[in-house]
């Protein structure tokens, strides 16, 4: 994992209480978790909704490309219902999936 990605899962799962936070262990494929850039808030859904809001009203200082969260993506221009993976876990109903920029520069505290 990135260091930046783990210094903003480190700071928004203590600020929300998420535990259960995935990154690239155990990945294979594309996407970002391979190459440290993706994790994986598991959460329910009121605690899904507001990591989910407090990443995209953060995601320039985060330096956050997308969110994915209960069949829906977000690149900061809305939210866009996704096609059906076929599971709860494939749609993204049981976490939230944040992407990162590979170079972004990030500054939080716990």
């Amino acid at each position: 994992m990135k260091p930046h990605v783990a210094q903003v899962g480190h700071h928004v799962g203590g600020k929300f209480g998420v535990e259960d936070i995935g990154g690239a262990a155990g990945r294979a494929g594309g996407g970002d978790h391979p190459t440290g850039l993706a994790l994986d808030f598991m959460v329910d859904t009121a605690t899904g909704n507001s990591v989910a809001e407090y990443v995209l009203a953060n995601r320039k200082a985060f330096g956050v490309t997308y969110v994915i969260w209960r069949q829906r993506y977000n690149d900061g221009s809305g939210w866009s219902v996704m096609e059906d993976r076929g599971s709860p876990t494939a749609n993204h109903m049981d976490h939230v999936h944040v992407s990162f920029q590979a170079n972004a520069t990030v500054k939080v505290t716990c």
